[in-house]
């Protein structure tokens, strides 16, 4: 049986598997940055990695079975951080409370996903915007991949002229001239080539940096790189880690407290699951055969989306989400579940062979975001057609999206814009349920101003 419909969308095993390999490589510095995050707040970093693994393993492979669609999750970024800034903030709170709220948020984000509601955001949301955040992601894709290279520094909100590293540099344009060369000769699996020219060079100019300066031999290298384990007794700490919710409902300040953050929560994963969705299917929609809404593929996603978010809070790690990098795959020649469940395979695996994954190069991701990055800003075309006024309008919002990375402020605040200009400029019909809009507006402002 064809259960991933493979002749239809003329995919082949081969092409599925190299572009789940890619996919999961571009994503895979999630397995660092994750950890090293997480264990300022006081959490066990192997306990981290492994439940990341875990997680992110689990709930591609669901969702590879269930959308059929090549889509990959991960702890979000947005959240991710989120996470980390009251971890460490000034109210440092407790990461098991931050846990039980990822938990609520959940639920309440399933809730959500059963009443259709994500479906009415997406029909807000025009052709044209759709491109636009697409558009805006791929900067923020090429900007990370710039800032791998340490050309450029991110400092808050802001890109700064870092320390010029030319051998990193020189390595990012070996694999992007690989990629380039393998991709005019047809070959699908370009990226996996380049992937694999940068992570060889990787590691040789890592060896050079760390090993051979010190006097390391290659043996010695290798066996400190390979020798680390992972422990699974190391998820007992932060598993099911809730803390004793008596004091949260004792009073109604402790209580208005904790559903101030669930609601935090659950609005940062909201904005973020629609903005990379809507990208992530546009992405799906122009590459692949198929139309998101035949087959409700997009609700099945959410869902997805709200399973994670809640096994998420269950197993000790921030949010796990649709990821901005499933476009990796897709641009790779992914047109199915199966690569999405070679991706979870991946994860999966770095239980048994973590150090085979932890050991890759920041700098291998580099090439890979870079051309992705620019495959999806050229994107920005379809708004040349609009008047000036509102190409303008999308130039700054692509900017801004690429810079902070903040989908949901792009959405809110971007989509607000978007709609007044093209009712009372272009004189164009309004977006479809355009009341949403103000709806955003308030969500957005509300964990501001509640409290």
């Amino acid at each position: 049986m064809d259960y991933f419909n493979l002749k239809f969308h003329g995919a082949s095993i081969k092409n599925e598997i190299f572009a789940g390999i890619t996919m999961f490589i571009a994503m895979s510095y999630i397995l660092v940055v994750a950890p090293t995050l997480l264990s300022q707040a006081g959490m066990p970093y192997d306990g981290v990695f492994l439940s990341t693994v875990l997680v992110s393993g689990v709930v591609t492979i669901i969702s590879s079975l269930y959308t059929k669609l090549p889509i990959a999750f991960a702890p979000g970024l947005g959240i991710l951080s989120t996470f980390f800034s009251y971890a460490v903030g000034d109210e440092a709170l407790d990461y098991s409370y931050l846990l039980l709220a990822i938990y609520v948020s959940g639920i309440l984000f399933l809730m959500l996903s059963k009443f259709g509601v994500y479906q009415i955001v997406m029909d807000v949301m025009d052709l044209e915007f759709r491109r636009m955040l697409m558009s805006g992601i791929g900067l923020a894709l090429f900007l990370y991949g710039i800032s791998t290279t340490g050309l450029l520094q991110k400092k808050g909100s802001i890109y700064l002229l870092g320390s010029v590293d030319f051998i990193l540099l020189l390595i990012t344009f070996i694999s992007l001239l690989s990629i380039y060369v393998t991709k005019k000769k047809g070959l699908k699996s370009h990226m996996l080539y380049g992937l694999s020219i940068a992570y060889v060079l990787g590691m040789i100019y890592d060896y050079y940096l760390n090993g051979y300066q010190a006097g390391i031999s290659v043996s010695n290298y290798l066996y400190n790189i390979f020798n680390t384990t992972h422990e699974l007794s190391d998820m007992k700490k932060i598993t099911f880690c809730f803390p004793d919710i008596t004091p949260i409902i004792s009073n109604s300040k402790s209580l208005l407290a904790f559903l101030n953050l669930v609601f935090v929560f659950s609005i940062t994963h909201f904005f973020d699951a629609i903005g990379t969705n809507s990208s992530v299917f546009e992405a799906i929609d122009l590459y692949i055969d198929q139309r998101i809404k035949d087959d409700n593929s997009l609700k099945k996603t959410i869902t997805i989306d709200g399973v994670g978010n809640v096994l998420s809070g269950l197993f000790g790690i921030s949010t796990v989400t649709t990821y901005a990098e499933s476009l990796v795959g897709v641009l790779s020649g992914g047109k199915t579940g199966v690569t999405a469940l070679v991706t979870g395979i991946c994860f999966l695996s770095c239980i048994f062979i973590s150090p085979l994954f932890t050991s890759i190069p920041t700098i291998v991701a580099a090439p890979v975001l870079i051309y992705v990055g620019l495959n999806l800003l050229k994107h920005y075309r379809d708004f040349h057609k609009r008047k000036p006024i509102i190409n303008l309008y999308g130039i700054l919002l692509i900017i801004y999206l690429g810079i902070t990375f903040k989908t949901g402020t792009v959405i809110t605040y971007g989509l607000f814009g978007y709609t007044l200009l093209t009712a009372f400029v272009e004189r164009r019909k309004p977006v479809k349920h355009w009341w949403i809009v103000l709806i955003f507006m308030f969500l957005q402002l509300a964990p501001k101003l509640y409290l």
